[in-house]
């Protein structure tokens, strides 16, 4: 799977989640425009030519998965 249908899934898949805004994400950070933050991390990641940067984005991206 490429990283433009990747991340067009988990984005979808989060924002059917429904979660309540605000939340935190980690301690310390608290997301209180689910979209906003989204598309900054779609946007991130797509953008990203270093590896080790783009694993960041796909952790921050996993874990929303996972809430």
């Amino acid at each position: 799977m490429d990283k433009e249908t990747y991340i067009k899934n988990a984005l979808e898949t989060i924002k059917a989640k429904n979660l309540q805004v605000p939340f935190e994400l980690a301690k310390g950070s608290v997301i209180t425009n689910l979209d906003q933050y989204l598309n900054s991390l779609r946007s991130s990641y797509l953008q990203a030519k270093d590896p080790r940067i783009e694993q960041l984005f796909l952790d921050k991206i996993e874990h929303l998965l996972q809430l």
